[in-house]
């Protein structure tokens, strides 16, 4: 039987899988599979997370932070593409400058736009940090007219990190608001419920568990391939993450 991989899913898909989880069980008699008290437990914390999921998607630091994200994608992509395109010039030196910089870009990793916010903030300052210190890279950006490009992409990227953080105080001064733990409770409330299902369709009380079962397969399959997808897109694909 597939197990969803939970810790890997977005909000939005956590929350999706935890909707279409209750739908499946309230299509059978949950009364007469013995699963009332279960079902109880998982759909309020269900409903938390929807209420809290759409507050945060419809809130004004969301948003600007959802923008200087990808301002700060593109702006990494532009130094990337930009740099990949002078490795081709008839220049010498242009070429070897545009390696200076690609090369620099690499070692800080592939797909680094599709990297958590955090992450991404901390290594796109790295990447920043190289740009501006070390003569060489100083050299070659200068030499590739890519001066203001790592600009925007400084400002991008220390403007993110400080509306993140105000998000973060946000958070904490509405506890209600933390996803995270209502998900930490939602996966022990269904743990439960899938556990009751299992131990009810191995006594075979009653065939409505081993329907629950086979449809809870399919669902989990089903989304455990959307993470399976991104993951194995991740080094190619530059397009943001969260959401």
């Amino acid at each position: 039987m597939n197990t969803p991989y939970l810790n890997r899913y977005r909000n939005g898909e956590f929350l999706q899988y935890m909707k279409d989880i209750l739908e499946l069980v309230n299509q059978q008699d949950v009364d007469a599979l013995q699963l009332t008290s279960q079902k109880n437990a998982l759909e309020p914390i269900v409903n938390n997370i929807n209420t809290v999921f759409q507050q945060s998607q419809g809130s004004t630091l969301t948003q600007e932070i959802i923008a200087l994200d990808e301002r700060r994608d593109r702006a990494i992509i532009g130094i990337r593409g930009a740099s990949e395109a002078f490795t081709y010039h008839y220049d010498q030196g242009m070429a070897e400058a545009a390696n200076t910089v690609l090369t620099s870009i690499t070692t800080h990793g592939d797909g680094i736009s599709r990297l958590s916010y955090q992450q991404e903030t901390a290594i796109l300052g790295s990447v920043v940090q190289d740009f501006e210190t070390e003569i060489e890279l100083k050299t070659a950006i200068m030499k590739l007219g890519l001066t203001k490009w790592v600009a925007e992409l400084k400002n991008a990227n220390d403007s993110f990190a400080s509306k993140y953080l105000d998000r973060v105080g946000q958070a904490a001064a509405n506890p209600t608001a933390d996803i995270a733990e209502l998900r930490s409770n939602a996966t022990e409330a269904y743990r439960t419920l899938v556990a009751h299902i299992k131990a009810h369709a191995t006594l075979g009380t009653a065939k409505g568990h081993a329907i629950i079962l086979d449809q809870i397969d399919i669902l989990a399959g089903q989304y455990n391939q959307v993470i399976e997808n991104r993951s194995s897109n991740s080094a190619n694909d530059d397009t943001s993450t969260e959401a």
